[in-house]
């Protein structure tokens, strides 16, 4: 049977955000391990963990809560995109949630409208549209 693996090209939305936030992973409805995001962005996260699974599982990454308005774990559902040794990359199947959105301004004093700014895209990149 093929091994299944993500495409290596950069997918991600939005700033990335240094973090330090533990987290729960449940598949299936049951929690299977623990992590610790490390960036995240209102697109996906980076999870260090000693948690191995494959590419393209849907799994709940449970955050603790981020703010009143949202008492107890917030879970997001995500997928596994890329995984290496003690971490793995995942996308948010609700990108740019109230929950993320508000964990990554808490933790850089930005609001949501710069998270979606990225520094690896600058303005002086070169157009796809094709020239007539």
């Amino acid at each position: 049977m093929p091994v299944r693996t993500s495409d290596v090209m950069e997918h991600r939305w939005g700033r990335r955000i240094p973090l330090e936030v533990p987290v729960r992973l449940d598949l299936g409805g049951r929690p299977m391990g623990r992590g610790v995001l490390r960036n995240a962005s209102i697109s996906g996260a980076l999870i260090e963990t000693a948690l191995e699974l494959p590419v393209f599982t849907n799994l709940v990454v449970v955050l603790p809560t981020t703010s009143e308005a949202l008492p107890g774990a917030v879970e997001l559902a995500a997928c596994v995109v890329r995984r290496e040794p003690m971490t793995f990359a995942v996308e948010w199947r609700d990108m740019a949630c109230q929950p993320i959105v508000e964990l990554l301004e808490k933790h850089c004093g930005l609001h949501a409208a710069s998270l979606r700014d990225d520094e690896a895209y600058t303005k002086e990149r070169a157009s796809c549209a094709f020239a007539y």
